[in-house]
C-alpha cells in the first residue's frame, strides 16, 4: 500500500538524483561523499527557503474564513448521532475509488483496496472529528491570536518567489565552498554563480532572469533579511 511519504521520499530521490550532476559539474574539485551532503543540504535550503513569504491581506482574509467555516463544522459535527458518526469514520478506511463512486465497494478488484489509506492517516482524520468537536474554542482562539500577531512576512507583489528560493539555496551551498564558488553582491550576466543558476533554473523550469532574479533577492532579502518582520512570532 502506497502512502504520501512514499511518493515524498520518490519524488525526493529524484530531484536528489537531478540536482545531483549540476552539483557535481560545478563544484568539480569536491569529493563523492561532500557532494551527496552538498545536495542534501541545497534541497533541505530550497524547501525551507522564503517560508515565510506571503501576501499579508490574503492570509488574514484566509484565517478569518477558516475561522467561520471550522465554527461551522464544529456545530455541525456536534449535531451527528455518535452513531452515525462512527461510521463515516469506518468509512475512512475506504479508497477513493470507492467513496467517489468509481466502483461498487462489494465487486471492486482487491488491487483498488490496496490503494485505500493507512492505518495512521485514517487515525489522522478521526483525531480531526474528534478534536474540533472537543477543541473548537482552542482552535477558534488560536487562528484569531495568530491573526493579532501575524507578521507582514515576505511581501510576495509580482516577484518570482520560486526563482528567489533557487537563488538562495545555490547561495548558501556557495558560500560552504567560497574558495570555490563566489557570490558577488552584484550579477551582471558572468561568473561561476550565474551559470550554475542558468543550469538551476533550466532544472526547475523556471522563466525568469537570473541576473534580475539574483539581485532581487540580494536587495530585498539577503541584505535585510535581519530587518523583516518574520516568524517565529515572539
Amino acid at each position: 500500500m502506497r502512502n504520501s511519504m512514499d511518493e515524498y521520499q520518490e519524488a525526493y530521490l529524484k530531484r536528489f538524483c537531478e540536482v545531483c550532476p549540476i552539483l557535481e559539474k560545478h563544484f568539480a574539485s569536491i569529493d563523492e561523499q561532500r557532494i551527496s551532503h552538498l545536495v542534501h543540504f541545497f534541497l533541505a535550503v530550497k524547501e525551507a527557503a522564503l517560508y515565510e513569504s506571503w501576501n499579508f491581506d490574503q492570509q488574514q482574509d484566509h484565517l478569518t474564513r477558516l475561522r467561520a467555516q471550522l465554527r461551522q463544522a464544529a456545530e455541525s459535527l456536534s449535531k451527528i448521532h455518535h452513531g452515525v458518526l462512527r461510521e463515516v469514520e469506518l468509512n475512512l478506511t475506504l479508497p477513493l475509488e470507492v467513496l467517489n463512486g468509481t466502483y461498487d465497494r462489494k465487486t471492486c478488484a482487491e488491487e483498488v483496496f490496496e490503494r485505500a489509506p493507512s492505518f495512521a492517516e485514517v487515525d489522522v482524520a478521526k483525531q480531526v472529528f474528534r478534536g474540533l468537536i472537543s477543541f473548537a474554542e482552542n482552535i477558534d482562539k488560536a487562528i484569531k491570536y495568530t491573526q493579532d500577531e501575524l507578521p507582514v512576512g515576505i511581501a510576495t507583489g509580482n516577484r518570482n518567489i520560486d526563482a528567489w528560493k533557487v537563488v538562495e539555496a545555490a547561495v548558501e551551498v556557495s558560500r560552504r565552498y567560497p574558495d570555490k564558488m563566489n557570490v558577488p553582491k552584484k550579477m551582471n550576466g558572468s561568473g561561476p554563480l550565474r551559470r550554475l543558476l542558468v543550469d538551476l533554473f533550466d532544472l526547475y523550469n523556471i522563466n525568469a532572469n537570473v541576473d534580475a532574479a539574483f539581485n532581487g533577492w540580494a536587495k530585498h532579502i539577503d541584505r535585510n533579511r535581519e530587518s523583516l518582520d518574520l516568524l517565529p512570532i515572539d
